[in-house]
Protein backbone atom coordinates (compact mmCIF):
# COMPACT_ATOMS: atom_id res chain seq x y z
CA UNK A 1 0.00 0.00 0.00
CA UNK A 2 1.17 3.30 -0.91
CA UNK A 3 1.17 6.41 1.10
CA UNK A 4 0.05 9.18 -0.97
CA UNK A 5 -2.04 11.44 1.07
CA UNK A 6 -1.22 11.89 4.59
CA UNK A 7 -2.56 14.86 7.10
CA UNK A 8 -1.43 15.13 10.45
CA UNK A 9 -3.93 17.36 12.41
CA UNK A 10 -3.42 17.30 15.97
CA UNK A 11 -0.70 15.94 18.35
CA UNK A 12 0.11 17.57 21.76
CA UNK A 13 3.79 16.62 21.46
CA UNK A 14 5.35 16.04 18.53
CA UNK A 15 8.74 15.62 19.32
CA UNK A 16 7.55 12.05 21.05
CA UNK A 17 8.03 10.35 17.73
CA UNK A 18 10.14 7.50 17.74
CA UNK A 19 12.11 5.49 15.81
CA UNK A 20 10.68 1.59 15.49
CA UNK A 21 6.92 2.09 12.95
CA UNK A 22 4.23 0.13 14.67
CA UNK A 23 2.01 -2.65 13.46
CA UNK A 24 -1.54 -1.50 13.86
CA UNK A 25 -4.41 -3.21 15.03
CA UNK A 26 -7.27 -1.72 12.43
CA UNK A 27 -11.00 -2.32 11.37
CA UNK A 28 -11.41 -2.69 7.70
CA UNK A 29 -15.01 -0.63 7.20
CA UNK A 30 -16.54 -1.73 4.02
CA UNK A 31 -20.30 -1.20 2.62
CA UNK A 32 -22.02 -4.06 1.28
CA UNK A 33 -23.39 -3.82 -2.17
CA UNK A 34 -26.51 -5.08 -3.56
CA UNK A 35 -28.67 -3.32 -1.26
CA UNK A 36 -31.83 -0.84 -2.70
CA UNK A 37 -35.41 0.22 -2.19
CA UNK A 38 -33.68 3.53 -0.33
CA UNK A 39 -32.61 1.21 3.24
CA UNK A 40 -29.40 2.31 4.88
CA UNK A 41 -26.50 0.30 3.12
CA UNK A 42 -25.08 -2.32 5.61
CA UNK A 43 -21.67 -2.11 6.59
CA UNK A 44 -18.90 -5.32 7.09
CA UNK A 45 -16.43 -4.83 9.99
CA UNK A 46 -13.24 -6.87 9.57
CA UNK A 47 -9.58 -6.77 11.63
CA UNK A 48 -6.73 -6.01 9.73
CA UNK A 49 -3.17 -5.10 10.54
CA UNK A 50 -1.23 -2.37 9.14
CA UNK A 51 2.61 -2.94 8.63
CA UNK A 52 4.22 0.55 9.05
CA UNK A 53 7.56 1.40 7.31
CA UNK A 54 9.50 4.73 6.55
CA UNK A 55 11.70 2.71 4.07
CA UNK A 56 9.79 2.64 0.42
CA UNK A 57 11.62 -0.94 -0.89
CA UNK A 58 9.21 -3.96 0.58
CA UNK A 59 9.99 -5.66 3.53
CA UNK A 60 10.14 -9.34 4.18
CA UNK A 61 5.89 -10.57 4.16
CA UNK A 62 5.40 -11.61 7.74
CA UNK A 63 2.19 -14.38 8.68
CA UNK A 64 -1.17 -13.12 9.12
CA UNK A 65 -2.49 -14.35 12.47
CA UNK A 66 -4.94 -16.57 12.77
CA UNK A 67 -7.98 -14.68 13.20
CA UNK A 68 -7.42 -11.95 10.52
CA UNK A 69 -7.29 -12.59 6.63
CA UNK A 70 -4.50 -12.47 4.60
CA UNK A 71 -5.84 -9.97 2.00
CA UNK A 72 -6.82 -7.49 5.27
CA UNK A 73 -3.00 -7.08 6.10
CA UNK A 74 -1.63 -4.15 4.53
CA UNK A 75 2.30 -2.82 4.31
CA UNK A 76 1.98 0.90 4.24
CA UNK A 77 5.09 3.07 3.42
CA UNK A 78 5.40 6.71 5.32
CA UNK A 79 8.06 8.26 4.09
CA UNK A 80 7.18 11.54 6.47
CA UNK A 81 7.51 8.88 9.49
CA UNK A 82 4.04 10.38 10.89
CA UNK A 83 2.29 7.09 11.47
CA UNK A 84 5.61 6.31 13.89
CA UNK A 85 4.66 8.60 15.96
CA UNK A 86 4.83 7.25 19.87
CA UNK A 87 1.05 7.39 20.76
CA UNK A 88 0.54 5.33 17.74
CA UNK A 89 2.55 2.48 18.86
CA UNK A 90 1.84 0.89 22.81
CA UNK A 91 4.34 -0.96 25.16
CA UNK A 92 3.48 -4.60 24.33
CA UNK A 93 0.83 -6.21 26.53
CA UNK A 94 -1.12 -2.91 26.89
CA UNK A 95 -4.87 -2.91 27.26
CA UNK A 96 -5.43 0.57 25.48
CA UNK A 97 -4.86 0.68 21.98
CA UNK A 98 -4.73 3.42 19.18
CA UNK A 99 -7.72 3.90 17.17
CA UNK A 100 -7.42 3.01 13.50
CA UNK A 101 -10.30 2.49 10.91
CA UNK A 102 -9.27 2.04 6.99
CA UNK A 103 -12.33 2.13 4.16
CA UNK A 104 -12.18 1.63 0.37
CA UNK A 105 -11.45 5.34 -1.22
CA UNK A 106 -12.94 6.11 -4.56
CA UNK A 107 -11.15 9.98 -5.97
CA UNK A 108 -13.21 12.46 -7.58
CA UNK A 109 -12.77 16.04 -8.48
CA UNK A 110 -14.81 18.80 -5.60
CA UNK A 111 -17.50 20.86 -7.02
CA UNK A 112 -16.23 23.27 -3.96
CA UNK A 113 -14.84 26.67 -5.27
CA UNK A 114 -11.64 26.86 -3.50
CA UNK A 115 -10.99 23.24 -4.49
CA UNK A 116 -12.24 22.70 -7.81
CA UNK A 117 -9.53 24.67 -9.70
CA UNK A 118 -7.46 21.43 -8.75
CA UNK A 119 -9.05 19.70 -11.35
CA UNK A 120 -9.80 21.75 -14.33
CA UNK A 121 -9.00 19.16 -16.73
CA UNK A 122 -11.92 17.08 -17.72
CA UNK A 123 -10.18 13.97 -18.13
CA UNK A 124 -9.13 11.79 -15.16
CA UNK A 125 -5.43 10.54 -15.12
CA UNK A 126 -4.10 7.15 -15.58
CA UNK A 127 -2.48 7.26 -12.17
CA UNK A 128 -5.88 7.03 -10.60
CA UNK A 129 -6.85 3.65 -11.61
CA UNK A 130 -4.92 2.06 -8.78
CA UNK A 131 -7.13 0.72 -5.00
CA UNK A 132 -7.05 3.77 -3.04
CA UNK A 133 -7.75 3.46 0.97
CA UNK A 134 -8.71 6.29 3.38
CA UNK A 135 -7.44 5.64 6.97
CA UNK A 136 -8.55 7.23 10.12
CA UNK A 137 -6.29 7.37 13.57
CA UNK A 138 -6.00 8.44 16.59
CA UNK A 139 -3.40 7.97 19.42
CA UNK A 140 -3.10 7.34 22.96
CA UNK A 141 -3.96 10.29 25.29
CA UNK A 142 -5.70 12.20 22.86
CA UNK A 143 -1.91 12.98 21.60
CA UNK A 144 -2.59 12.62 18.11
CA UNK A 145 -4.72 12.46 14.91
CA UNK A 146 -4.22 11.81 11.78
CA UNK A 147 -5.52 10.81 8.48
CA UNK A 148 -3.91 9.57 5.25
CA UNK A 149 -4.67 8.49 1.80
CA UNK A 150 -2.96 5.54 0.35
CA UNK A 151 -2.55 3.85 -2.99
CA UNK A 152 -2.15 0.67 -4.35
CA UNK A 153 -1.99 -0.09 -7.78
CA UNK A 154 -3.81 -2.74 -9.32
CA UNK A 155 -1.53 -4.10 -11.21
CA UNK A 156 0.77 -5.78 -8.91
CA UNK A 157 0.64 -8.94 -6.09
CA UNK A 158 2.52 -6.78 -3.81
CA UNK A 159 0.30 -5.69 -0.71
CA UNK A 160 2.14 -2.43 -0.73
CA UNK A 161 0.12 0.99 -0.22
CA UNK A 162 2.20 3.77 -0.38
CA UNK A 163 0.88 7.15 1.61
CA UNK A 164 -0.19 9.89 -1.23
CA UNK A 165 -1.69 12.61 1.27
CA UNK A 166 -1.44 13.29 5.58
CA UNK A 167 -3.50 15.40 7.26
CA UNK A 168 -2.32 15.57 11.03
CA UNK A 169 -3.26 17.24 14.26
CA UNK A 170 -1.04 16.97 18.02
CA UNK A 171 -4.09 17.47 20.00
CA UNK A 172 -7.63 15.71 19.85
CA UNK A 173 -8.80 18.52 22.63
CA UNK A 174 -7.51 21.98 22.83
CA UNK A 175 -8.08 24.20 26.06
CA UNK A 176 -8.05 28.00 25.36
CA UNK A 177 -8.71 30.80 28.21
CA UNK A 178 -11.21 33.35 27.40
CA UNK A 179 -9.86 36.32 25.49
CA UNK A 180 -6.85 34.70 24.67
CA UNK A 181 -5.58 33.66 21.08
CA UNK A 182 -6.26 30.21 20.14
CA UNK A 183 -3.89 28.24 17.96
CA UNK A 184 -5.74 24.78 16.52
CA UNK A 185 -2.89 22.54 15.12
CA UNK A 186 -3.51 20.90 11.54
CA UNK A 187 -0.30 19.70 9.29
CA UNK A 188 -0.51 18.53 5.62
CA UNK A 189 2.30 16.24 3.60
CA UNK A 190 1.76 14.85 0.43
CA UNK A 191 4.27 12.76 -1.17
CA UNK A 192 6.51 14.20 -3.81
CA UNK A 193 6.75 11.24 -5.80
CA UNK A 194 3.20 11.25 -6.60
CA UNK A 195 2.13 13.22 -9.46
CA UNK A 196 -0.99 14.59 -7.79
CA UNK A 197 1.37 16.82 -5.07
CA UNK A 198 2.89 19.41 -7.43
CA UNK A 199 -0.51 20.27 -8.68
CA UNK A 200 -1.50 22.25 -5.51
CA UNK A 201 -3.94 22.27 -2.43
CA UNK A 202 -7.01 23.40 -0.90
CA UNK A 203 -7.59 24.18 3.05
CA UNK A 204 -11.00 24.13 4.46
CA UNK A 205 -11.61 24.88 8.10
CA UNK A 206 -14.80 24.45 9.71
CA UNK A 207 -17.03 24.50 12.82
CA UNK A 208 -19.57 22.36 14.27
CA UNK A 209 -21.67 22.23 17.54
CA UNK A 210 -24.58 20.45 18.40
CA UNK A 211 -25.65 19.36 14.82
CA UNK A 212 -25.25 22.95 13.53
CA UNK A 213 -22.43 23.57 11.55
CA UNK A 214 -20.17 26.71 9.74
CA UNK A 215 -17.84 27.60 7.19
CA UNK A 216 -14.75 29.71 9.00
CA UNK A 217 -11.84 30.08 6.49
CA UNK A 218 -11.54 28.48 2.93
CA UNK A 219 -7.87 28.87 1.22
CA UNK A 220 -7.25 28.34 -2.40
CA UNK A 221 -3.38 27.11 -2.36
CA UNK A 222 -2.93 26.97 -5.94
CA UNK A 223 -4.12 30.53 -6.63
CA UNK A 224 -2.71 31.73 -3.06
CA UNK A 225 -6.23 32.90 -2.50
CA UNK A 226 -8.23 33.54 0.60
CA UNK A 227 -11.72 32.12 -0.90
CA UNK A 228 -14.02 32.67 2.18
CA UNK A 229 -13.90 33.54 5.97
CA UNK A 230 -16.98 33.65 7.84
CA UNK A 231 -14.93 34.33 11.32
CA UNK A 232 -13.91 37.96 12.35
CA UNK A 233 -10.42 37.22 13.38
CA UNK A 234 -9.70 33.63 11.77
CA UNK A 235 -6.29 33.38 9.84
CA UNK A 236 -3.61 30.87 9.03
CA UNK A 237 0.25 31.02 8.20
CA UNK A 238 -0.24 31.48 4.88
CA UNK A 239 3.56 31.38 4.59
CA UNK A 240 4.12 28.45 6.91
CA UNK A 241 1.60 26.77 5.20
CA UNK A 242 3.53 26.61 2.11
CA UNK A 243 7.10 26.17 3.23
CA UNK A 244 6.02 23.77 6.10
CA UNK A 245 2.54 22.69 5.12
CA UNK A 246 1.41 24.40 8.66
CA UNK A 247 -2.71 24.29 8.41
CA UNK A 248 -3.32 25.76 11.95
CA UNK A 249 -5.79 27.66 12.44
CA UNK A 250 -5.45 31.18 14.44
CA UNK A 251 -8.43 32.81 16.04
CA UNK A 252 -7.20 36.28 17.45
CA UNK A 253 -9.84 36.38 20.82
CA UNK A 254 -11.31 33.16 22.07
CA UNK A 255 -14.94 33.76 23.39
CA UNK A 256 -17.18 31.47 24.34
CA UNK A 257 -19.44 30.58 21.25
CA UNK A 258 -15.70 29.21 19.56
CA UNK A 259 -16.49 26.14 21.76
CA UNK A 260 -17.05 23.23 20.04
CA UNK A 261 -15.70 20.84 16.90
CA UNK A 262 -13.52 21.67 14.11
CA UNK A 263 -12.86 20.13 11.09
CA UNK A 264 -9.57 20.64 8.84
CA UNK A 265 -10.10 19.36 5.53
CA UNK A 266 -7.47 19.27 3.07
CA UNK A 267 -7.74 18.96 -0.52
CA UNK A 268 -5.62 17.54 -3.30
CA UNK A 269 -6.77 17.44 -7.15
CA UNK A 270 -9.25 14.02 -6.66
CA UNK A 271 -8.32 13.56 -2.62
CA UNK A 272 -9.50 14.88 0.25
CA UNK A 273 -8.69 14.16 3.81
CA UNK A 274 -9.58 15.64 6.91
CA UNK A 275 -8.97 15.25 11.14
CA UNK A 276 -11.06 16.76 14.02
CA UNK A 277 -10.32 18.46 17.69
CA UNK A 278 -12.42 19.65 20.02
CA UNK A 279 -11.80 23.40 21.61
CA UNK A 280 -13.28 24.07 24.60
CA UNK A 281 -12.95 28.01 26.04
CA UNK A 282 -12.75 28.38 30.33
CA UNK A 283 -11.91 30.52 32.81
CA UNK A 284 -11.66 34.16 32.46
CA UNK A 285 -9.51 37.05 30.96
CA UNK A 286 -7.75 39.69 32.44
CA UNK A 287 -10.00 42.77 31.51
CA UNK A 288 -8.66 45.22 28.68
CA UNK A 289 -8.19 49.26 29.07
CA UNK A 290 -11.47 49.89 27.78
CA UNK A 291 -13.04 47.41 30.20
CA UNK A 292 -10.76 48.75 33.00
CA UNK A 293 -11.80 52.26 32.20
CA UNK A 294 -15.55 51.52 32.12
CA UNK A 295 -15.23 49.91 35.42
CA UNK A 296 -13.83 53.08 36.41
CA UNK A 297 -16.66 55.24 34.96
CA UNK A 298 -19.34 52.83 37.16
CA UNK A 299 -17.64 53.36 40.40
CA UNK A 300 -16.97 56.88 39.75
CA UNK A 301 -20.91 56.80 39.12
CA UNK A 302 -21.76 54.91 41.84
CA UNK A 303 -19.67 56.85 44.30
CA UNK A 304 -21.66 59.83 43.19
CA UNK A 305 -24.86 58.33 43.83
CA UNK A 306 -23.73 57.56 47.50
CA UNK A 307 -22.38 61.02 47.97
CA UNK A 308 -25.73 62.46 46.80
CA UNK A 309 -27.81 60.09 49.21
CA UNK A 310 -26.22 60.79 52.02
CA UNK A 311 -26.22 64.68 50.79
CA UNK A 312 -29.74 64.19 51.04
CA UNK A 313 -30.37 62.49 54.36
CA UNK A 314 -27.64 64.79 55.72
CA UNK A 315 -29.92 68.51 54.59
CA UNK A 316 -33.39 66.33 55.54
CA UNK A 317 -32.26 66.04 59.00
CA UNK A 318 -30.81 69.47 59.46
CA UNK A 319 -33.90 70.77 58.01
CA UNK A 320 -36.17 68.44 60.74
CA UNK A 321 -33.57 69.96 63.79
CA UNK A 322 -34.34 74.00 62.47
CA UNK A 323 -38.01 73.28 62.71
CA UNK A 324 -38.04 71.83 66.13
CA UNK A 325 -35.82 74.31 67.07
CA UNK A 326 -38.66 77.19 66.38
Amino acid sequence: MILLFLIPILSCDWSTACSSCPVLECWFVQEKTGRGGGLAAATTLEKSLLHIQTDPHPAESQQAPSDIHPDRVYLITDPAGTLCHRSLNPPRGSVEKPQCEINPFLPQPSTLKWASPLTDSASSPIYLQADWFSTALKGLNGQLAVSTITRAPTATKEPVQKTISVPHSKCNQVFSRLGGPVLLDCGLWANPSSPLSGSGFAVEWRYQFRGDGRLVLAYDGKTDRLADVQEEGATLDYEGLHQRGNASLILREAKVRHSGLYICTVYLPYLVAQVTMELQVVGFSSPSIEDSMAMVGVALVLYGLIKFASWTVTSSGNKGRRQNAT
